[in-house]
C-alpha cells in the first residue's frame, strides 16, 4: 500500500505522522518512507545526513538515479528515500517535461514489490511534487491540526484530490483525516465536531494529543513508540496502523 501523507498547510504533523506510522508498520511488513519535501524534515527527523555524491529524491525525481540507489537505512532501522533543499530545484526542472505528473509513480514502480508499505511525506503545498505523490498513491492520509483556521485549507486539498482522481489517478482513495495536536479544551472538541459535521463521508481517526515528546523523538531520530512509553501518545498511531494493516489485508 502506497500512502501519501498530505496537507498544503505546514505544521500539522505530516512528518511526525510519517515517522510514527513507519515505525509501527515496519514490524508488520517491509516499509519505506519517502521524503518529498525540499525542507527535508523527514530526513532530518530520522537523524540522517545525505553524504556527498549519494543520490537523493532530487536525483530520483529528475531521473538521474533510480529509487533503489537512493534508499538508505536509518539508525532507527527505517528505510528512507531522503531529500534536501535541492529537491526544490528538481520540481522546477521537471515543470516542462511531458508526463511530469507521473514521474514519481514511474520511479517507484520498480521497488514497490520490495515493500508492504510506502509512506510519502508531502511538502506543504499543492504543487507538482504533491500532485506526483497523489498520482502515485493508493490512498491519502490528511493530518489536520485541531485549530479552526486549519480546517479552511481542507476544502482546497479535497478539491485537488478530486481533480487527481478524475484526471490522473482514478484508483486514489482517501484513507481519512487524522486530527493532530489535540488538547483537552472546548476548542479542540468544537473543531472535531465541526470536522465531523463538514466532512461526514470521511473517516476521522482518533486525535493525536499535543506533546513536546513528538519533537523530542524527532530530534532523537526515533518513532514515538520507541522514544516514549506514554500510551496516550502511541495509541492513536497504533490504532491508525491497525486500520491500515487491516485495509491492506482486505
Amino acid at each position: 500500500m502506497l500512502i501519501a501523507v498530505a496537507n498544503q498547510k505546514g505544521g500539522v504533523a505530516k512528518t511526525t505522522t510519517t515517522i510514527c506510522l513507519g515505525g509501527l508498520l515496519t514490524p508488520r511488513g517491509t516499509c519505506l518512507l519517502v521524503d518529498l519535501d525540499p525542507q527535508g524534515d523527514l530526513t532530518l527527523g530520522l537523524g540522517f545526513n545525505i553524504p556527498d555524491k549519494k543520490p537523493s529524491c532530487y536525483e530520483v525525481i529528475t531521473e538521474k538515479a533510480s529509487a533503489a540507489s537512493a534508499i538508505v537505512s536509518t539508525k532507527s532501522g527505517l528505510n528512507l528515500l531522503p531529500a534536501e533543499i535541492t529537491l526544490a530545484k528538481g520540481e522546477t526542472e521537471i515543470l516542462t517535461q511531458v508526463g511530469n505528473f507521473y514521474i514519481l509513480k514511474e520511479k517507484l514502480e520498480s521497488i514497490t514489490v520490495n515493500y508492504s508499505y510506502i509512506l510519502i511525506d508531502c511538502p506543504p503545498s499543492l504543487g507538482l511534487l504533491t500532485v506526483n505523490a497523489l498520482a502515485a498513491a493508493d490512498t491519502v492520509l490528511i493530518p489536520v491540526q485541531c485549530q479552526f483556521f486549519a480546517l479552511k485549507g481542507l476544502a482546497s486539498l479535497l478539491d485537488t484530490i478530486a481533480t487527481v482522481q478524475k484526471r490522473l489517478n482514478p484508483q486514489l482513495k482517501i484513507l481519512g483525516v487524522l486530527p493532530t495536536m489535540a488538547e483537552n479544551t472546548i476548542m479542540t472538541q468544537d473543531v472535531l465536531a465541526s470536522l465531523r459535521k463538514r466532512q461526514p463521508s470521511l473517516t476521522i481517526f482518533e486525535p493525536v494529543p499535543k506533546s513536546v515528546k513528538f519533537s523530542e523523538a524527532n530530534l532523537a531520530g526515533e518513532p514515538i513508540h520507541s522514544y516514549s512509553k506514554e500510551d496516550k501518545l502511541i495509541k492513536p498511531y497504533q490504532k491508525l496502523a491497525d486500520f491500515i494493516t487491516n485495509l491492506a489485508r482486505n
